[in-house]
């Protein structure tokens, strides 16, 4: 099976990667870390088996709830 890794773009100071396996069936499956200065903030396991853009999407939109909901807003 093939395994990649892939970074998400995220803001300064936050780090995202999604690693995903490719099944036998052409799908994928694996688990997403989103960390903020290099303490794991929270991981996202895929079992459903997608298709790589549909895994990475959920990824993605997973990384920007998580973002917005632990940067503290910005008073002016």
């Amino acid at each position: 099976m093939d395994t990649a890794r892939l970074d998400i773009a995220v803001p300064a100071g936050w780090r995202c990667w999604i690693a995903l396996t490719r099944t036998p069936s052409g799908t994928y499956a694996g688990i997403a870390e989103l960390s903020l200065s290099g303490i794991p903030r929270c991981a996202l396991v895929i079992t459903q088996q997608l298709s790589w853009d549909a895994a990475v999407e959920r990824a993605t939109l997973r990384a920007d709830h998580f973002v917005r909901q632990w940067t503290p807003a910005r008073g002016h």
